[in-house]
């Protein structure tokens, strides 16, 4: 990520201080967001199912750690209301400030190359919004222990391993 990616950035938010990785509604229409709280602002970055998953599997890449289940409930009914930005994400790009230890996150917002808010974050609150990441996305309908197929409470799954 150059300087020249950042200077393009319509917003940077400055040190993010908190990052979370979100799902909302019930399992199989769900939708999946960043929630970020920053020195200069907030913002609510909507991406999908995947695209949170690659991000997730990326940072545990660069930062070369493992992950860790995170344990925390995912909340049920945040308040979105005081958010000044709210959008979903057309591309999202990493990179990494060598002078400050820390790490960038550009969220292109559409085309328009200077349509993108920056976030620049710690390793830790980075690496702890990958392991959110796992989470939200593993935690959608209950799995068949036999042949990994999704199951849906209160209809009846047949289950070809199982016959």
């Amino acid at each position: 990520m150059s300087a020249d990616d950042q200077a393009h950035a319509r917003h940077d938010l400055g040190l993010c201080r908190v990052l979370e990785a979100e799902s909302v509604g019930p399992p199989g229409q769900r939708f999946f967001r960043l929630r970020a709280t920053a020195e200069r602002g907030s913002a609510l970055i909507w991406i999908e199912k995947e695209d949170l998953s690659e991000l997730a599997h990326t940072i545990k890449r660069m930062l070369r750690t493992s992950v860790k289940p995170s344990f925390l409930p995912l909340p049920l009914n945040p308040d979105d209301s005081f958010v000044d930005f709210d959008f979903k994400v057309a591309s999202i790009a990493l990179g990494h400030d060598r002078a400050s230890q820390r790490y960038m996150l550009l969220a292109q917002v559409s085309e328009d190359e200077d349509d993108a808010i920056v976030l620049w974050l710690e390793a830790d609150t980075l690496d702890r919004m990958a392991d959110q990441a796992f989470d939200a996305h593993d935690a959608g309908r209950a799995r068949c222990p036999l042949c990994g197929a999704a199951t849906v409470e209160g209809r009846r799954h047949v289950c070809p391993r199982a016959n």
